[in-house]
């Protein structure tokens, strides 16, 4: 059997120096000397890293190139997705069996509240005169965790298998 590798990040830092690589060699500066002069998308980046955190232990994000994108997905709402959330179903040598996938970039919007709620939970005093604040924002938690589960089920690469030498990155977050 073949065993697919997908890299896997215990810290932050470490996922940015490597989703950043190419950045970091045309400038041929540090990570922090990126940050500093503004070359990363620290946005963009920590949105995939909280998505990471959201994924099951079989689930990965990877990352294709837009002409395979458009051969497997197409156009949809907003252009062509080209990073997307799921699992292996199969694989060969040449191939892995992409199930159960969807685009990354909503799922991310969505762990990203639901990481920002979890803060605020975790935060928040639990004393009697914060109750409410305390139920309301775990409600706003339940219903995004619901959101994302419902967008987690939309179709993006449909049970579609990819040549193991176009994915540009397969990713996910470990447990340190």
């Amino acid at each position: 059997m073949v065993v697919f590798p997908a890299r896997e990040y215990t810290s932050y830092d470490e996922f940015v120096r490597e989703w950043c690589e190419a950045t970091l060699a045309d400038e041929e500066c540090s990570l922090a000397e990126a940050r500093d002069r503004g070359l990363i998308d620290e946005q963009a980046t920590r949105l995939r890293w909280q998505l990471l955190g959201e994924l099951t232990t079989d689930e990965l994000l990877i990352k294709i190139p837009k002409w395979l994108a458009k051969e497997k997905v197409g156009f949809t709402d907003g252009g062509t997705p080209t990073e997307f959330v799921g699992r292996i179903g199969d694989e060969t040598e040449k191939a892995i069996l992409f199930i159960n996938s969807a685009p990354a970039h909503s799922l991310m919007k969505r762990a990203h509240r639901i990481h920002t709620l979890e803060t605020s939970l975790k935060e928040q005093p639990t004393e009697a005169t914060d109750a409410d604040q305390r139920a309301w924002l775990q409600d706003r938690l339940t219903e995004q965790r619901n959101q994302y589960a419902t967008e987690r089920e939309t179709t993006g690469l449909s049970k579609e298998w990819l040549p193991t030498s176009q994915i540009i990155r397969a990713v996910r977050r470990s447990n340190p």
